[in-house]
């Protein structure tokens, strides 16, 4: 899948409506069923890149300690993330430096605020992807993309 071994896969995942109810590491405070298909895909040999974006936090590392909320990604609140990229927002995060393939993990609100960091981080750090795939279709679709992609990065 990645050609070039400096290039980093990468899979962008939107946050969880099922939560923990204590803080803890975003990667494991979010319970959700693609969390669920994360984990069970996941090769300890061979793990992307993952960024998460929160409803209420907006792009946040895997590792960060964060509390359970209540907030769901609207279109007025992913106007409201997208009106704050120009302000640098994108960079809450950790980004690779290079990156390989990407998959945009999300309903339509997110993967819309999704690429629109993407682009940021092409514009304004030169980081741009070898190629980007997106979750469609109902959930039981979007986790079969999730696992397949996940299964197919090499080692």
């Amino acid at each position: 899948m990645q050609s070039n071994p400096s290039r980093v896969s990468l899979v962008l995942m939107a946050c969880s409506g099922l939560k923990q109810d204590v803080p803890a590491p975003a990667m494991d405070l979010y319970r959700g069923v693609m969390y669920q298909t994360y984990r069970a895909n996941v090769k300890p040999h061979a793990q992307p890149h993952v960024v998460i974006l929160s409803a209420r936090h907006g792009f946040i590392d895997p590792q960060g300690v964060i509390a359970p909320y209540d907030q769901r990604m609207t279109g007025t609140r992913a106007d409201e993330i997208l009106a704050q990229l120009e302000a640098g927002c994108v960079l809450n995060a950790t980004w690779p430096a290079a990156l390989g393939s990407v998959l945009l993990a999300g309903g339509a609100q997110y993967r819309r605020v999704m690429r629109a960091a993407l682009q940021w981080l092409a514009d304004h750090r030169g980081i741009a992807p070898t190629s980007i795939a997106e979750t469609h279709g109902g959930i039981g679709h979007q986790r079969s993309q999730l696992g397949a992609f996940l299964r197919g990065l090499p080692a």
